[in-house]
């Protein structure tokens, strides 16, 4: 019973690296990326430092310090992080 298990796993574990190693090299097909309701590739949620809100990154206002992106909900969370209130 061990035996069968262990077949079991390796031919899982074996599988997955085939498949991950295809898909790096282009010959595995990759699985397209989901969409909205309107047919868009969905908008990825971004959290402000400063009041922890979560938005749509397209939506967010962005910043950049020390070489990092920051993204904010409105312009008083942004005044904030720039005097120093956030991150």
């Amino acid at each position: 019973m061990s035996r069968i298990l262990l077949g079991l796993l390796v031919g899982i574990l074996g599988y997955l690296v085939v498949k991950k190693v295809g898909q790096a090299l282009g010959l595995w097909p990759t699985p397209p990326t989901p969409l909205d309701r309107e047919g868009q590739e969905p908008d990825v949620l971004v959290q402000d430092p400063v009041c922890q809100t979560y938005i749509p990154r397209k939506e967010a206002l962005k910043t950049e310090k020390d070489g990092k992106a920051y993204f904010f909900c409105s312009e008083g969370c942004l005044k904030r992080f720039r005097r120093g209130g956030g991150a």
